[in-house]
């Protein structure tokens, strides 16, 4: 027999004898226990099988929440029903009809739209883990504040210990020495229309910097080579967007590292052609942000690079515990930076803004991303095929001449 949604959750269903009608008068204990039976009797609309609450927007249990999510997608043409379309869903028998159990699903109210994809998961997970990171050091710039650190007068510029001066000159001069790194060929940009496979192209030279001043600090050499790769290639285009800005020459409206001529500067023009009016914008919104708004100096700009490097999230990371205690630690350094040349006023208002750079910057690295992926690998340089995985089918980046 075919139950239909009614006759699958007569039980639960609201009448005029529910407890969700009773009268105002009620008494307190029994209201309480009624409440509380609510609360913990609840059955899945499709199987009714025992269950938590709402998932993708219906009651149901864990087991038919994870059938939804990986069927949903599909649609119900991509099953058949082997009988007539008139299984009959209960515990024991929901796993015998894949079509008859989503059809019960979308029956209820289950909808697919409220399914996330990996991309979102992930994204997700780093919005948490981004979060939980703002947390942290929030409690313990309160903490501190409650111990009457700032309080006085004295003490509203805290100077730096010289292991935090340590380690600061230890990353902003891997930074610098990075600079140094060149390759003996540049491309040229003086072409009639730039795309964004030459500004792929151009970037080599900023890779190539970025990974050679991750082997200098002494945390990430630590790592397993593995997850030194995984942590560059997955952080490869937020780096590569977060050195932008580093380099970024607001007088001139151009980018340029130091050590290089003025033949290697690109403009805001030829980044325009090659991202796009729409990209463009937002990535001088997000550059602008920081160097201008919250102006941002070199070393808070090479700090929040170094933190965007140790990000536990990337893809394959199997040291995610010591990665998420670096990050927290060139999170607290900048942390102490800032407080060693601004108020606590001040640290406090601009603080937690440099921090949510971290979270607005991937979703610039998820509008790259998108136009990446319409990007032709033919003609892109061997690395940054590499680094942002755009081998073509027919051959193989693997084998590629990497630093890394």
């Amino acid at each position: 027999m075919d139950l239909s949604f009614e006759d699958s959750n007569s039980n639960t269903m609201p009448t005029m004898a529910n407890p969700y009608h009773r009268p105002m008068d009620l008494g307190s204990n029994d209201l309480a226990h009624k409440t509380r039976k609510n609360k913990e009797d609840k059955y899945c609309g499709v199987c009714g099988d025992r269950a938590l609450g709402y998932n993708f927007d219906a009651i149901s249990c864990e087991s038919c929440k994870a059938f939804f999510r990986r069927n949903a997608p599909k649609g119900l043409e991509y099953f058949k029903c082997p009988y007539e379309e008139k299984c009959k869903m209960d515990v024991s028998n929901r796993r015998f009809c894949k079509r008859c159990r989503l059809r019960k699903c979308f029956e209820i109210g289950m909808r697919k739209e409220y399914i996330l994809t990996e991309e979102e998961k992930l994204r997700k997970r780093q919005r948490i883990e981004e979060n939980r990171l703002i947390q942290k050091i929030r409690d313990v710039d309160k903490t501190k504040t409650q111990s009457g650190i700032v309080s006085t007068s004295e003490n509203r510029l805290r100077a730096l210990e010289p292991d935090e001066e340590y380690m600061i000159d230890e990353v902003v001069g891997a930074y610098r020495q990075s600079l140094e790194v060149s390759i003996a060929s540049e491309l040229p940009k003086d072409k009639p229309q730039m795309h964004m496979k030459d500004l792929v192209n151009i970037a080599e030279l900023s890779v190539r910097r970025v990974i050679d001043m991750a082997k200098k600090i002494k945390s990430f050499k630590a790592l397993s080579q593995t997850d030194q790769i995984s942590l560059l290639k997955g952080g490869s285009i937020e780096l590569l967007i977060l050195r932008s800005v580093i380099s970024f020459d607001k007088e001139k409206n151009q980018w340029l590292d130091p050590l290089d001529s003025e033949d290697h500067s690109m403009n805001m023009a030829n980044l325009q052609e090659g991202e796009g009016a729409t990209l463009f914008a937002e990535h001088m919104k997000f550059t602008k942000s920081l160097a201008i708004d919250l102006k941002a100096d070199e070393t808070m700009l090479i700090l929040l690079l170094v933190i965007s490097l140790f990000s536990p999230d990337r893809p394959n990371i199997s040291d995610k515990s010591y990665v998420c205690q670096e990050q927290e630690k060139y999170a607290l350094l900048l942390l102490r930076y800032l407080e060693s040349r601004y108020s606590p006023y001040t640290v406090r208002a601009i603080y937690p803004k440099l921090l949510m750079k971290l979270t607005d910057i991937r979703d610039l690295n998820e509008e790259h991303s998108h136009v990446l992926l319409k990007v032709n690998p033919e003609g892109i340089q061997p690395l940054m095929k590499e680094v942002l995985d755009m081998n073509l089918k027919d051959t193989t980046g693997a084998n590629c001449d990497s630093p890394m």
